[in-house]
């Protein structure tokens, strides 16, 4: 199967574009192309070449107000769908899926568009239901948006976990990997990873608070927060004020290459999504949040499967200083046995492999459709 995944969006650091590459790692059977906005993040894109030689990689200009550019790539993109006999284009998000429609509009080919977040910018949020006829969610909670806000039928909307290279993300020992990384091999350590956008940049904040909540009564532990984004400037203005009160306890990191030692060394996570995956894989707890207005809380054998199916972003308990404070408290206790019972069975249920898979079921049940 001949495959464009498009992709309107700068290729930078993301859960969006972590989700593209494991989804082109399953893929590798076939012929795939990328389409990534200009401005994209060279490193990473030559890093993507270094892991996937046949992968072929194209750039688009998809956003600002040039109009000429637009066409000048959807003239390119047109080209590459005739004569590289393009089956389907998977466009991932909004904006991608709006282009896919118009490029079907004038080659033909069947697509399907991926959502990763609820659109928060979206409008004319009702047009969407009559553009895009097979819509893909990495979580119920985003299909339940997508049925109430925006009124897509049931029957077009497919869930498909996020998939994880399991081969990458494995458990090894606490201290060695501190060793690596040179953390105190005593230290009380919590991590919190993602990218510091309005939303999920948010949680870096209440994290802090919490801990400033826990520092009150005379409990300390290590913070490490890793990510980049708008809100950066902010989280480090109150990790340092928090640092000046109570010690140097708070360290705020760019993003990393090896992100899997990360998850190794430290005691729990605070997180949501693939990097709660990743972290559950090497038998750390992880307490799952997602924004500031609600959240799941620990993970344990009893939710593990829930939190997967709504990819960690839960409406259990409301956001505040304290019980965040509380549910680390909590996660400090988890048993190793816990924690191997919960990193089987994300093992076993969120693969690359499965996740190809079930995107090559839908692309195919489109293709057999006149």
């Amino acid at each position: 199967m001949n495959i464009l995944i498009l992709f309107t969006q700068p290729w930078r650091v993301g859960g969006a574009e972590t989700h593209v590459e494991a989804l082109l790692k399953g893929l590798f059977a076939h012929k795939v192309f990328l389409a990534v906005n200009e401005g994209s993040n060279e490193t990473k894109l030559n890093q993507l070449r270094e892991k996937m030689p046949n992968l072929n990689i194209l750039y688009i200009q998809s956003r600002g107000a040039n109009i000429l550019k637009w066409r000048q790539s959807l003239n390119r993109l047109k080209k590459l769908i005739q004569n590289e006999h393009i089956d389907i284009i998977s466009a991932q998000q909004r904006t991608a899926g709006i282009w896919a429609w118009r490029l079907a509009k004038s080659t033909g080919v069947k697509y399907t568009v991926t959502m990763h977040d609820p659109w928060h910018r979206a409008k004319f949020k009702k047009l969407y239901p009559k553009i895009f006829p097979q819509m893909i969610v990495v979580s119920s909670n985003l299909a339940d948006i997508l049925t109430g806000k925006y009124g897509f039928a049931r029957k077009s909307i497919a869930l498909i976990n996020n998939g994880v290279d399991f081969s990458q993300f494995q458990p090894i020992n606490k201290f060695l990997a501190r060793r690596q990384l040179f953390i105190q091999d005593n230290s009380k350590m919590i991590l919190h990873v993602s990218r510091m956008s309005s939303v999920k940049g948010a949680v870096s904040l209440i994290i802090i608070k919490a801990l400033e909540c826990l520092a009150s009564v005379g409990i300390f532990y290590n913070l490490t927060i890793i990510g980049e984004g708008p809100l950066r400037a902010r989280i480090e203005e109150q990790a340092s004020q928090f640092n000046q009160k109570y010690g140097n306890r708070i360290t705020v990191k760019n993003f990393v290459k090896d992100i899997n030692l990360w998850y190794n060394a430290t005691d729990i996570l605070i997180g949501e999504g693939r990097v709660a995956i990743e972290t559950l894989a090497c038998e750390r707890p992880v307490i799952a949040i997602r924004n500031t207005n609600k959240f799941i809380g620990l993970i344990t054998p009893e939710n593990i499967a829930y939190a997967c199916k709504i990819n960690f972003d839960g409406k259990d308990k409301h956001v505040a200083d304290y019980l965040i404070a509380e549910e680390i408290e909590t996660a400090f206790k988890t048993t190793e046995k816990s924690a191997k019972i919960i990193a089987d069975y994300v093992r076993k249920n969120l693969t690359i492999s499965e996740m190809a898979q079930s995107y090559l079921h839908i692309f195919n049940k489109l293709l057999a459709k006149k």
